[in-house]
């Protein structure tokens, strides 16, 4: 019984992992810059499209306004709150802030819509009223009236010292007192805040992987098909490990032969294809127990067509140029991740059974004809879809 606990945990902690990814990855910033010359500014970074304050309709579409000061009226509303909830104090005292800046990233609707490739707004202010010094003390925070993608990460530059680091979350909305001429004020005891940074840092990554990986659960259906195709052929882990790995290999190719443009090929005739190829291995499943040269070959070719069908998906997002190969690894890196979290599943609901003499009988059998029937679906209605 323990072990089959272990084995729930485990899973329910691979599903939920995107979830929590997605709550880092689109995690909010406020940069205060105090020069020595000059006005102060600060700068928030933000998901304005997971925010709550506008849609991620409304954000696609003022992000396609090319004109600031349409942008900015558009936005206007969203603004005020944000002016509003957004407090910068010096000694004390609340200091008013001029908007300088509007700069909305948004490369595309989908891409808005999902937490785990965030589109984040720079919205720029200067602080014109005070000349700051050395001896000032400053606190930002974020009222009640306003909610952000939690959690927002402080950074105070001042005069050429190191930053100060506080991290905000929605039960503790200030970043308390920052004394400007203090160097070096990053709290390395508070643990949450020093992995927090650590996360930063390492999230153009981490926010690749759990694209991949979300590519396959929960949205991935047809490729989740036809993993378990695989995983029902045998009882053997052999067989599955080979299958799996000649999988992989092909589908990698393809997908990194798509995205630099070496091959390409029209989408709505691969995803009828992907189709027909999970109702061949289900099918196949009903006939054959051990992994045949003719199967493993039909399954490279398989993998090359679903990798065709991840580049497709891809298309919505925008690789970025200057890392293009390190998103493509990590994407990669979490659809195989994807993959084993669908593996494990299986495994925690009937591996258990698979040495026993009625598992192909009662249980792959049946599951077999299932994943067929579901491909046929998918066939039928792609193909009608092309043809009508």
């Amino acid at each position: 019984m323990r072990s089959r606990s272990t084995w729930a945990t485990f899973l329910i902690s691979l599903l939920l992992a995107p979830a929590s990814f997605a709550h880092m990855l689109n995690m909010t910033n406020l940069n205060l810059s105090v020069p020595t010359e000059g006005a102060a500014k600060l700068d928030l970074i933000i998901d304005l499209g997971q925010s709550g304050l506008v849609t991620p309709e409304f954000y696609w579409s003022s992000a396609q306004t090319t004109d600031g000061s349409e942008q900015e009226l558009m936005l206007r509303e969203a603004l005020s709150k944000i002016e509003e909830g957004l407090i910068l104090k010096v000694n004390g005292q609340r200091q008013m802030l001029a908007l300088t800046d509007l700069n909305l990233e948004a490369i595309s609707l989908d891409a808005i819509i999902n937490p785990l490739t965030p589109q984040m707004a720079r919205i720029s202010y200067e602080l014109q009223s005070v000349k700051l010094s050395t001896e000032d003390i400053v606190e930002l925070q974020l009222a009640s009236s306003i909610d952000v993608p939690w959690p927002c990460l402080v950074r105070v530059d001042a005069f050429a010292n190191l930053p100060a680091s506080r991290l905000l979350t929605e039960e503790t909305r200030s970043s308390g007192a920052i004394l400007l001429g203090l160097p070096g004020q990053r709290e390395e005891s508070d643990f949450l805040l020093a992995l927090t940074l650590q996360f930063q840092s390492a999230s153009p990554a981490l926010s690749w992987l759990a694209v991949g990986f979300q590519h396959v659960v929960p949205d991935g259906a047809d490729h989740i098909a036809f993993i378990l195709g695989l995983f029902f052929l045998s009882s053997r882990l052999t067989t599955l490990i080979g299958q799996v790995t000649l999988f992989t290999v092909a589908h990698s190719i393809t997908l990194t032969a798509a995205i630099f443009g070496w091959v390409s090929a029209p989408s709505h005739l691969i995803e009828i294809l992907i189709a027909a190829s999970i109702i061949y291995v289900a099918v196949d499943n009903l006939y054959e127990e051990q992994l045949q040269r003719w199967r493993a070959l039909a399954v490279l070719g398989f993998g090359l067509l679903h990798g065709l069908g991840f580049a497709s998906a891809l298309g919505s997002l925008e690789l970025p140029q200057d890392t293009t190969l390190s998103a493509l690894l990590f994407f990669n890196l979490g659809v195989e991740v994807g993959q084993l979290a669908v593996l494990v599943m299986a495994f925690a609901c009937v591996g258990w059974f698979r040495q026993q003499p009625f598992y192909k009988r009662r249980i792959a059998d049946p599951a077999s004809v299932t994943i067929a029937g579901v491909g046929l679906y998918w066939f039928t209605k792609r193909l009608a879809i092309y043809l009508f």
